[in-house]
């Protein structure tokens, strides 16, 4: 089984939620209620609602895998829906950032029927990455009954939408790579679980699942702007899931070479 880290970026900066969206006033409300209810104290709870710079931790993340010798995905919003506010221009310096250090990048979509809004973003994507070929996965992994077939009709060479212990399996030219594993459904209320024991049981258990179910691929996903001193425990968490899967032998491959592996069978 081989390991394949992804990252969908929903946030860049603040300032893109200041006027565009609700998504201050819902941090405000989500760590008011969990700082009355004792989930966080009062130092976390001001780290928090610091609300200036960058949300992402992209930077800090190619660090990080440059440390430790690793490539990943990472998925960026062409359109605007469910908080995630950022312009796809924007999101350029970054792209082109990634993949200047050998990361893959792909598409965070947001429009999962009209046909018209899925090849907007296929084209916005390709045009500011310079890419020829890439995958997406939905924001919120949204889909519907024709999702799919726009996608490869659209040209995508893999989706990671569906979230669960599957194999994947092919929609036309166009491969499903599952989720295994996300940041947001592992534990309870994610965002103010500091029970870091609880984290790390949780990933294995589905590990330990994948491994018995003999699947090749086994796909993490945690969204970049959790990976921060704001949310320490899901930043070390994940380091830790990382470093542990590396000291056991694991092998890590990004999904453009999953494709290929798979492509060749």
């Amino acid at each position: 089984m081989k390991i394949i880290l992804s990252h969908d970026v929903d946030h860049l900066n603040w300032k893109e939620h200041y006027f565009r969206d609700l998504y201050l006033p819902g941090t405000l409300y989500r760590n008011t209620r969990a700082l009355l209810n004792g989930s966080i104290d009062i130092k976390l709870y001001i780290k928090r609602l610091r609300l200036r710079g960058n949300i992402n931790s992209l930077s800090d993340l190619v660090k990080f895998y440059e440390q430790k010798e690793l490539k990943a995905t990472f998925f960026f919003g062409m359109a605007n829906a469910l908080k995630l506010s950022y312009h796809h221009k924007e999101a350029a310096p970054w792209i082109k950032m990634l993949i200047e250090n050998g990361h893959d990048v792909g598409v965070h979509g947001i429009e999962v029927k009209n046909g018209k809004n899925i090849k907007y973003e296929y084209e916005s994507f390709k045009q500011l990455s310079g890419l020829e070929s890439f995958g997406i996965r939905t924001h919120y992994l949204r889909l519907s009954g024709y999702t799919y077939s726009q996608f490869e009709q659209e040209g995508y060479t893999f989706d990671s939408s569906v979230q669960g212990l599957f194999f994947p399996f092919k929609i036309g030219s166009m491969w499903e790579i599952p989720i295994s594993i996300m940041d947001a459904s592992l534990v309870k209320n994610f965002m103010t679980n500091l029970n870091e024991e609880e984290w790390k049981s949780k990933s294995q258990n589905v590990l330990e699942s994948a491994e018995k179910m003999g699947l090749p691929y086994f796909v993490i996903n945690v969204h970049d702007n959790y990976l921060s001193p704001e949310y320490n425990t899901i930043k070390s968490w994940y380091v830790n899931l990382v470093e542990d899967l590396q000291n056991k032998g694991y092998e890590f491959i990004t999904f453009k070479e999953a494709v290929a592996e798979l492509q060749s069978k």
